[in-house]
């Protein structure tokens, strides 16, 4: 099983969805390798699952595992607020 998994609401047509999705996949690939599972989530393709997932905004990204559940919503191109929403801790180079 993977160590994390994510799910991303996103509308692919605007900036600040795709800005999003760019900062969330760099942050993946950089802190979690091959050891996370990532849903992305058009609210124009998907709206039953935006629905279902009680999305009211986006972009909204849902830590599904591990438990407890926690949402992000807006602002997602922030590193250091998506990395803390995620419970990663960074350690800094001294």
């Amino acid at each position: 099983m993977t160590n994390y998994w994510i799910q991303l609401f996103i509308n692919r047509n605007s900036p600040t969805s795709v800005g999003a999705e760019e900062n969330l996949n760099a942050i993946l690939k950089k802190y979690f390798p091959g050891d996370y599972q990532l849903e992305i989530i058009d609210i124009q393709e998907n709206p039953e699952k935006t629905e279902e997932a009680g999305i009211l905004a986006i972009p909204t990204l849902i830590r599904k595992w591990p438990k407890p559940e926690v949402r992000l919503i807006g602002a997602l191109t922030l590193q250091t607020r998506v990395l803390t929403g995620l419970g990663i801790v960074v350690q800094e180079d001294k």
